[in-house]
């Protein structure tokens, strides 16, 4: 579907819960010496105007990337590079006017021999985001559907890196094709991390997709969620953002909690006590079960 505009959502919890994943798995990968590549399969436009008419419509920067602007949290490294990162590509700072995409988002830590690939179906955010990326030769547009480059493109060079898959999920048969792609992009790329992003909706008190996952892969996921209602079947639309890490760096597990602490307690817009947590998907022989490895829940302090 290409009626979709992120500059209506950009800069949202759901967001900055999943650029924060990502960001924290981009550190991992830097942590070696080795060239690695990110693939990024619904780039969108790249970077957002904060202050467009779009953006204003919907204001959901504000209870979003505003907080943690204006707050400036105590966090661990990776959460300060991140805020530090946004810091020097604002337009007019100290304003926050702009909020970028995660292709935005991966070129900024891309090293000499890092690459980036980034696939946008859309013509108004395919341009965009080609002029935003012009002349970094590090960089790689390609006007192409999601599914088929998860055909194509896999298994990429270097062999090192991660894909990341974040359609806007307006079509109920974006999630089954998620999951197809998942499954295409691990039997290609056996050493690949694969990173998924799935909206939390009212009523679901669990996600049919991930469940799927876990049912079908062998491997170890590890599920981050930050959810900004303590009842979420009772908060209407969007109650929360999950990323499922499959193949998560050493220690992810451990540093997300960590990171997610101070990003929940200001993201939860209603101060209602939402939660944030992190998890393991353990598929063992014939034994899907879940191991939480890791499970962080909070309650706000009147």
């Amino acid at each position: 579907m290409l009626s979709y505009q992120h500059d209506y959502h950009a800069g949202n919890f759901a967001d900055v819960h999943k650029h924060l994943v990502l960001w924290q798995v981009l550190e991992a990968l830097r942590g070696r010496e080795k060239p690695f590549v990110a693939v990024d399969l619904h780039a969108g436009a790249g970077g957002y105007d904060l202050t467009s008419a779009r953006a204003r419509k919907t204001d959901e920067a504000t209870s979003g990337i505003a907080r943690l602007w204006s707050a400036d949290p105590v966090w661990p490294s990776a959460g300060r590079t991140f805020l530090q990162t946004l810091r020097g590509m604002q337009p007019k700072p100290p304003r926050l006017t702009e909020y970028p995409g995660s292709p935005l988002l991966i070129q900024a830590r891309l090293r000499e021999r890092d690459r980036l690939i980034a696939c946008e179906l859309h013509p108004e955010a395919y341009d965009r985001l080609q002029t935003r990326l012009a002349g970094d030769s590090r960089c790689h547009v390609h006007k192409r559907d999601a599914r088929e480059a998860a055909r194509a493109l896999f298994p990429p060079e270097p062999r090192r890196g991660l894909v990341l898959l974040d359609p806007s999920y307006e079509r109920k048969s974006e999630y089954r094709e998620v999951a197809e792609m998942v499954a295409t992009i691990r039997r290609r790329w056996n050493t690949g991390i694969i990173l998924v992003w799935y909206p939390i909706l009212a009523g679901r008190p669990d996600h049919p997709m991930r469940e799927q996952l876990r049912a079908e892969l062998d491997d170890p996921w590890l599920v981050s969620e930050l959810r900004i209602a303590a009842d979420p079947e009772r908060h209407l639309g969007l109650a929360g953002s999950g990323m499922l890490v499959l193949r998560p760096p050493w220690q992810l597990e451990e540093q997300l909690p960590a990171l997610l602490a101070p990003v929940w307690a200001l993201l939860d817009p209603e101060g209602a006590g939402g939660l944030y947590q992190a998890a393991v998907l353990e598929n063992g022989a014939g034994d899907p079960t879940l191991r939480r490895v890791e499970n962080n829940q909070g309650t706000r302090t009147p």
